[in-house]
């Protein structure tokens, strides 16, 4: 039998078994995908690495995901801000320019992605630690155990484990995976109450022979703010040479549009960047990605627009649950940055205190997420 499951081989699930694998815990990471990462995506084109999931982390804020890239002896770099910012908030008008000393608050990115993140932590493990095309259907306590039934293609495979760890956004297993004994109703209504951040966005990058704009003295940052948006922010999306150029963009449009738009979105989103940047805009190659129709990350509830920083504070998602054999985690459950990959970290070390506390030592009681310590060094909370 399985010592501990780890459901979800985000970076949220693979940085806890990572930290118990160094202490020499068993575990096992079981993920729905065909690859790692969850909503990480790092596309390669041309010798670049295109982010289409998160691309940035901020050190002065996000010290797990500081110290996480120094361990893995990761290469980043600052994201490009310098140069003039670009504000468009009436589609029949020219944008307008302003200085900025930087919109992005000091951001880094990492060379060959985010994604390298990701393989650094699965570079690691042990073979046999990581299973992917694991789709999960069923959790069902079994006394002492908790039994995990997954669909494999077309075949369906059980796991028994002692402890089972949930690394996947709560709405997702609300919708689709069935709980035995049925969770409580409180903590169902909190799992549909948890938004999945960024799950209802989509992102482009497109590429280009090189970075006009900053040849034109932008800094490829832009916001636009009228009704007809079709990309509500820009940014540089180029490597650390700056010699492989790029423009990142959200696209404003919501999940049910991007849909009826499909046919005509390429065209709609090189009209609007060359309204912002000009006719050189229109010789570039877009890479899109829409999170809304990624079964594995945004559910039903997930297909309605977020347009601020959804507020992330439910205790029930934090705590064990079926006599400490069952524990959320993901960022969506972090008590600082959910959301963010800091929170991602930050969930995947509460979790692994409490695996590890001792039943019955101070200040360590096993049933209640309270018990995970705030003062780890270098940590904001």
């Amino acid at each position: 039998m399985l010592d501990t499951a780890i459901v979800g081989g985000g970076l949220s699930g693979l940085a806890l078994a990572r930290r118990m694998q160094k202490q020499g815990r068993e575990c096992a990471v079981f993920e729905a995908r065909d690859r790692l990462g969850g909503r990480i995506l790092s596309v390669p084109v041309d010798g670049m690495a295109l982010d289409l999931g998160p691309a940035w982390y901020w050190p002065q804020s996000q010290p797990r995901m500081a110290r996480l890239i120094a361990e893995l002896g990761l290469t980043h770099f600052p994201q490009h801000d310098q140069g003039t910012v670009l504000s468009l908030n009436d589609p029949d008008k020219a944008p307008q320019a302003y200085p900025t000393d930087g919109v992005h608050g000091g951001a880094r990115r990492l060379e060959g992605g985010m994604a390298s993140l990701i393989q650094a932590l699965a570079a690691n493990f042990p073979a046999g630690t990581l299973h992917l095309n694991h789709v999960l259907i069923a959790v069902i306590e079994q006394g002492d155990h908790v039994a995990l039934h997954f669909r494999c293609g077309d075949s369906i495979r059980q796991i028994s484990a002692r402890r089972v760890v949930l690394a996947v956004p709560p709405r997702l297993l609300e919708e689709h995976v069935r709980f035995e004994p049925p969770l409580s109703e409180p903590l169902v209504q909190s799992m549909r109450s948890t938004c999945t951040w960024m799950a209802d966005q989509a992102k482009v990058v497109v590429t280009y022979p090189q970075s006009f704009w900053r040849g034109a003295a932008l800094a490829g940052n832009a916001f636009v703010g009228h009704e007809q948006a079709v990309l509500y922010e820009t940014f540089d999306a180029c490597n650390a040479a700056g010699d492989q150029a790029a423009l990142g963009g959200f696209i404003a449009l919501s999940p049910a549009l991007r849909a009826s738009f499909e046919t005509g979105l390429s065209l709609l989103i090189t009209s609007q960047l060359v309204q912002l940047f000009g006719r050189e805009a229109e010789d570039g190659t877009q890479h899109r990605h829409d999170w809304a129709t990624e079964i594995y990350t945004s559910s039903t509830l997930d297909q309605s627009p977020l347009r601020v920083h959804p507020s992330y504070d439910d205790p029930s998602l934090r705590r064990p649950w079926w006599s400490s054999r069952l524990y959320f985690c993901g960022s969506e459950t972090a008590g600082y940055a959910a959301g963010y990959m800091e929170g991602a970290l930050e969930a995947s070390e509460r979790v692994e205190f409490m695996l590890t506390a001792e039943p019955g030592a101070p200040g360590r009681g096993p049933m209640s997420g309270a018990s995970y310590p705030s003062a780890i060094p270098g940590a904001i909370l």
